[in-house]
């Protein structure tokens, strides 16, 4: 008796895992949150570069970015069952943004922070947004991420003035949001990504001439502005 309600318990668990897999391959195969494909026409640019090897991008230094499952163990536990003081008790207070601060701005350099990456940054009479990751969730869907801790935004997306530049880090998606470049794209002029990234902007609907990606230690002239593209990682294993 034991060992069929064994047996049945084991065939229950196996269709739930198996209905959880199936799942998840279709939401990420059909959701345009994950951005786009590498082409045919991608991989030949990206082989171009140096960090480009055997059809993947690689770190200097022989990173290590494989997961085991003691790390992963650690990651649904501090998801689950994050630290005490890593999230506020209450939403926090923000300073709201009127709108006509912001145009036709030609003072002193200044730096407006929207949370976590993202920047306005006003600079020689110039409006650049860094990372500009607007949701209310940094996930592709509302159940994978944490609410974002302030009750609203400085500003809206649509308030804001014409962007002159976005730079984008990496593609991580609390930095590249597909909600916020939908919002963000018909008034921005320019967007620098490293290389690889500006697939998804593409996907997204994008015009390839608005894009310019970057491969390390690149340099492009934004106007009168050098940007460099800088080698960075998120940890050393």
């Amino acid at each position: 008796m034991i060992k069929r309600i064994l047996i049945k318990m084991g065939i229950i668990i196996g269709i739930v895992i198996l209905v959880l897999v199936v799942i998840t391959i279709v939401f990420v195969n059909i959701s345009p949150e994950f951005g786009g494909k590498q082409t045919a026409e991608h991989q030949r640019k990206h082989a171009l570069s140096s960090h480009y090897q055997n059809g993947k991008f690689v770190n200097n230094g022989q990173v290590d970015l494989n997961m085991g499952l003691k790390d992963m163990g650690k990651s649904l536990v501090g998801y689950f069952n994050p630290p005490k003081g890593v999230v506020p008790n209450h939403p926090l207070a923000i300073e709201t943004i009127h709108p006509s601060e912001l145009i036709d701005y030609n003072g002193p350099t200044r730096l407006f922070w929207f949370g976590h990456s993202a920047f306005l940054l006003q600079i020689a009479s110039k409006n650049i947004l860094i990372d500009p990751m607007f949701g209310d969730v940094p996930a592709p869907h509302p159940w994978l991420g944490t609410k974002r801790f302030s009750g609203h935004l400085p500003i809206a997306i649509a308030d804001l003035p014409t962007i002159d530049a976005v730079i984008i880090s990496h593609d991580h998606y609390d930095h590249l949001d597909y909600g916020s470049i939908l919002k963000l794209k018909d008034k921005v002029k320019a967007f620098y990504t490293p290389l690889g990234v500006g697939t998804h902007l593409e996907a997204w609907g994008v015009s390839k001439d608005k894009i310019n990606e970057l491969d390390w230690w690149e340099d492009i002239m934004f106007q009168d502005i050098t940007l460099v593209c800088t080698p960075a990682q998120h940890f050393f294993r």
